[in-house]
């Protein structure tokens, strides 16, 4: 009896060891990723947007392969995260990869929604400060165009599924991204850049997505004045950041 007492004492770290080196060490992983995400959606209520985007790197180095509806949503709060710290060209990146994915078609609805209209809102605040940053025509439009294109999806979508008020939103939306394409540049200035993407501001976006893409900005014309307003879409008037609305 002795020895069987013995033994059993001496196996007794037996089951810790493969639960800590097993199923254990995912679960732990698991749970310790959901409390940084849970740290991290606090700071994003406070607006530290920073420290929440940090956590959120912390807590997606957690996940594993197999965790996909988790990588998923940490890898919204990423963009998330660095689209209002005005990194727009990191958001832009990562949110085409995640939506371009052969698997995002799979995922739940909401989750897609979720998605495009983040995409939508990067895109379409991106064009806008670009536009008033002077950037090339072309580089602004494509901006305005993708968040038309998301805008538009999300409404196709959940035509018959949405409530009046998300679909009025959606409306307002997509009618948003069109204007943006069609108003002139005085009549965008006249509007005040939103908090959320005042981080953008002043860093120059349209040089940056002019080398995204392999080329460089195109000068304003010669003979033009700086602030000479060429009709739609004219782009020469350089933007001095304010403190918006």
């Amino acid at each position: 009896m002795k020895k069987i007492l013995l033994l059993l004492w001496l196996l007794l770290p037996l089951p810790m060891i493969v639960l800590h080196y097993g199923p254990g060490r995912k679960w732990l992983a698991l749970d310790k990723a959901h409390t940084l995400l849970r740290q991290a959606r606090s700071l994003e209520e406070k607006e530290d947007w920073q420290s929440a985007g940090l956590l959120y790197e912390k807590a997606d180095a957690l996940i594993e392969s197999d965790m996909t509806k988790l990588r998923h949503l940490v890898s919204l709060a990423q963009i998330r995260s660095n689209y209002r710290q005005g990194k727009a060209i990191d958001a832009i990146d990562q949110i085409e990869q995640l939506i371009s994915d052969e698997g995002f078609s799979d995922l739940p609805a909401e989750y897609r929604n979720e998605a495009r209209d983040l995409a939508g809102r990067i895109h379409y605040y991106a064009g806008w400060v670009m536009r008033l940053e002077g950037a090339r025509r072309d580089l602004w439009m494509e901006e305005a165009e993708l968040a038309r294109q998301n805008f538009r999806l999300i409404a196709e979508e959940h035509e018959s599924t949405a409530s009046p008020e998300e679909a009025r939103q959606q409306k307002v939306n997509l009618e948003s991204a069109v204007s943006l394409q069609r108003m002139s540049l005085f009549e965008l200035m006249g509007k005040g850049l939103p908090k959320e993407v005042q981080s953008m501001s002043g860093k120059a976006l349209g040089e940056q997505m002019a080398k995204r893409k392999g080329s460089r900005g195109e000068e304003a014309k010669e003979g033009e004045e700086e602030g000479e307003d060429s009709g739609p879409g004219a782009g020469t008037m350089r933007y001095q950041p304010g403190s918006g609305s």
